[in-house]
């Protein structure tokens, strides 16, 4: 059953306003995207969205002059069951910032897999996956540090190679449960997302 056109535009556009939202520091906007319940598993968090915005604020306010960052919003997939709609969205997460003192250009590609729920005539987001495919880290000036040069590109985590060395310079974990596109934990995360859209999870 697919979903109408008003409601395929009205999930879509929820990962629209996220963007917007979150590169313009609009956090109560941001919020306005979820149910007061949901969850997100991203590169460096694994939790409720409620304790998360408030992680996003400081670390917008610590930047120094010149960092920015900005998610881009490409092709969209709703598949809908009644109240219920899984979106996928392919995202670009572009970020200039400083490490070691060095300016850098941080590229990552990834989806984000959304358990969409309308709730007394509104869709939000439930469940926030991202899924990482690829990634890079450029200097922005000047030459690459040995320790850029060293990444593993082989490794069976490279679709968040860089990713997971940034945060490591930040002095951040990344979540053993961040999905990377292609494995097993993407064919999980789709069965029980589907699982829920059908509901034949229990609820």
């Amino acid at each position: 059953m697919s979903s109408s056109a008003a409601d395929d535009l009205a999930i879509r556009n929820l990962r629209q306003r996220w963007a917007f939202h979150r590169d313009q520091g609009d956090f109560a906007g941001m919020a306005g995207c979820f149910h007061p319940e949901a969850t997100a598993s991203i590169s460096w968090f694994n939790g409720k969205v409620a304790d998360l915005v408030p992680l996003l604020a400081a670390s917008d306010a610590a930047r120094k002059p010149g960092e920015h960052g900005k998610h881009w919003v490409g092709n969209c997939r709703v598949d809908q069951r009644g109240d219920r709609a899984l979106l996928e969205s392919d995202m670009a997460i572009l970020i200039r910032e400083h490490i070691d003192g060095q300016l850098f250009d941080y590229t990552g590609y990834c989806r984000f897999l959304d358990q969409v729920e309308r709730r007394a005539g509104r869709w939000g987001i439930l469940h926030w996956t991202a899924i990482f495919d690829k990634d890079r880290l450029d200097p922005a000036q000047g030459e690459a540090p040995p320790w850029l040069r060293e990444v593993d590109l082989a490794a069976p985590d490279a679709g968040l190679a860089f990713m997971r060395l940034r945060q490591r310079k930040k002095g951040r974990d990344v979540p053993a449960s961040t999905v990377v596109g292609g494995g097993q934990a993407e064919q999980q995360l789709r069965r029980a997302a589907w699982a829920w859209l059908e509901r034949r999870d229990g609820q």
